[in-house]
């Protein structure tokens, strides 16, 4: 949504998410910005624009055509880094297609996400790999087709993966785009379901309401992302014309330490 309408969305959208943060962050802030003789500020954007540069780790097309912050802001594509891992053998067993579900570090009760997913694809010809970061439950059915883990990298799951289906975390939403997988996101609260929106609004996939979540209706919304893979291969090279680190290391160089633009020295 762009334009007025957009303009009071954000307005009272932002004030209901970033309340409560804000009264409890703003007071000591404002101390210690006194203490070094400088203005109170009034919110947390007032605060983070006040930078004379914004490093946001995202990208067009995945956030809004309309969307211009200015010069202090740039753009670096998403950040998909990870520990460096192996793979594991259990993936090479893999032969079907792989729906790929993931959950949020943080806890926010959406192991029912992978529940869900478990018995949407039990007798569907893909193999469903999960990862339940705050724990797997001890009474969870795992079916014949589908693999449960507290931890895999992401990347040796997405060079493979048919979709991922994520709770709308920026970090795994932007990866699953970053690698041109489709995703379904089904968004629990925080920042996720306007990060689905963005899914929505980019056709890079599809978006499940968590109160319309079933088994059926999970299904159909993933079928429907596997089709939209062109839209998240565009969203992957938006992610990729940004320079990323790169780009990040010279914006830093030249707007912050002053350093003049040189070429890159010839790789040996």
């Amino acid at each position: 949504m762009t334009g007025p309408l957009g303009a009071v969305r954000d307005a009272v959208v932002g004030r209901m998410v970033l309340g409560a943060a804000e009264r409890g962050m703003l007071p000591r802030l404002n101390e210690l910005r006194q203490s070094l003789g400088l203005a109170p500020v009034a919110s947390a954007e007032e605060f983070a624009r006040k930078a004379p540069l914004m490093l946001v780790a995202t990208a067009k097309p995945f956030e809004y055509a309309t969307t211009e912050w200015g010069p202090d802001v740039v753009m670096i594509g998403a950040s998909a880094w990870e520990p460096p891992a192996e793979e594991p053998a259990w993936l090479d067993d893999i032969t079907a297609p792989i729906v790929m579900v993931t959950t949020s570090s943080e806890f926010q009760d959406d192991t029912v996400l992978v529940r869900t997913a478990l018995e949407a694809f039990r007798d569907q010809p893909v193999h469903v790999i999960a990862t339940i970061p705050v724990g797997v439950p001890a009474d969870l059915d795992v079916p014949a087709n589908a693999t449960v883990v507290d931890y895999v990298a992401h990347s040796v799951v997405l060079r493979r993966a048919a979709v991922a289906v994520t709770h709308g975390g920026m970090g795994a939403t932007q990866k699953a785009l970053a690698y041109g997988v489709p995703v379904c996101v089904v968004p629990f609260g925080r920042d996720q379901l306007e990060v689905a929106r963005r899914v929505e609004v980019s056709r890079s996939g599809t978006r499940l309401a968590r109160k319309k979540l079933t088994p059926s209706r999970l299904r159909t919304a993933v079928d429907q992302a596997m089709g939209m893979r062109a839209g998240a291969e565009r969203v992957s090279r938006g992610y990729a014309g940004t320079g990323g680190s790169r780009t990040a290391a010279d914006a830093i160089e030249q707007r912050l330490l002053s350093l003049p633009a040189t070429a890159d020295p010839p790789r040996k």
